[in-house]
């Protein structure tokens, strides 16, 4: 029954509108009509027509223009006598065109009307599922990542304490809680990543050198991954950036990077048309059928990874009024693009 009531709700009004319509229609039409039919004006024509007559006998040198003018009158009243004679008819005839007119476009514009709502109606129900469903998804990966290493904390605890009961040594017994306190720091790391992903701050921009930033950057994180080598190209360009937000989004290219087997990355300034910074490396690159998804969170190739990384590095980047995208990934290595908003006048 609810899903009537827009139809016959706006059934009501279009009925409405349709009938207030045509009561004006009816008395605008009235009085035009009755104007036109006047006594006073049909007699004050057959005065004029009388006239030009009498003007006619008096004046035969303008006999032509008086006879033009008698003919208009004469014309005249024909029309009105037509008018006098079909008044009903044509009041009606034009009543009920203006009216059809009305209607059908007041019906044209409520099934306008409910198609929007409905299409909004539909819009707002896919949205609100399809938000469920990330989060249902999020929730199905927490609870994935948090009960592996509860459950196996809980196995080593029951291991500790048959350790104990049976009267082990005590290296045997540290062991257990050493498995037990790595699984407690990987549930710690998870929770560390996940808080860093919800606790991510507006970034405080300020006009930067990136050639500088850059270098600044591969001086101190020259050790930071073994066998792996960092370098800068391009020319200068200056950015609006956040610093340390920046340093972020580095570390974790070059964190992902070395997991995958690089062994040099390269970022390179590009302003040709718009200030980008290329990340390239000669890693294993992302597998094809991650490539799309490279980006939602818990998406990764390795097991002990949490999969925030490059979602956090995105939010950071689109808070930069830029992005952060998958530019080219092969088997020799993958290519990110660092995209950067407009320059911040105000800090020139």
């Amino acid at each position: 029954m609810r899903a009537f009531r827009p139809i016959v709700f706006s059934t009501f009004a279009v009925a409405a509108a349709t009938l207030l319509f045509w009561l004006a229609i009816h008395q605008i039409s009235g009085v035009w009509l009755g104007l036109a039919l006047r006594p006073e004006l049909r007699e004050a024509l057959e005065q004029h027509r009388s006239d030009q007559l009498a003007l006619r006998r008096i004046d035969p040198a303008n006999s032509v223009e008086y006879r033009r003018r008698f003919d208009n009158a004469q014309h005249l009243l024909s029309r009105i006598e037509i008018l006098r004679r079909g008044e009903e008819r044509m009041v009606r005839r034009f009543e009920t065109i203006l009216v059809l007119v009305f209607a059908l476009a007041s019906a044209a514009a409520a099934f306008v009307i409910l198609l929007r709502q409905r299409r909004a109606e539909l819009y707002e129900r896919r949205t609100f599922a399809e938000r469920i469903a990330a989060l249902q998804e999020t929730a199905r990966r927490q609870a994935h990542e948090i009960k592996g290493p509860l459950t196996a904390a809980r196995l080593e605890l029951e291991r500790s304490g048959d350790l104990v009961r049976a009267s082990a040594t005590s290296s045997e017994i540290a062991a257990a809680h050493q498995s037990v306190a790595e699984e407690l720091e990987r549930l710690a790391k998870f929770t560390r990543g996940f808080a860093s992903l919800g606790g991510l701050g507006k970034p405080v921009l300020r006009n930067e050198s990136l050639r500088a930033m850059l270098d600044e950057f591969c001086t101190t994180f020259a050790g930071a991954w073994p066998g792996m080598t960092l370098a800068v190209e391009g020319r200068d360009r200056s950015a609006a950036i956040d610093r340390d937000m920046l340093r972020q989004v580095l570390v974790n290219l070059c964190s992902n990077s070395a997991a995958a087997g690089a062994q040099s990355m390269t970022f390179t300034i590009d302003g040709s048309s718009s200030i980008e910074v290329r990340a390239r490396d000669d890693g294993r690159g992302v597998p094809a059928a991650l490539s799309e998804r490279i980006f939602d969170p818990y998406v990764t190739t390795r097991p002990a990874d949490e999969g925030l990384g490059l979602a956090i590095s995105r939010k950071i980047m689109l808070d930069h009024g830029g992005d952060l995208k998958l530019l080219r990934t092969a088997g020799a290595g993958a290519t990110f693009v660092m995209m950067f908003g407009e320059t911040d006048r105000r800090w020139n």
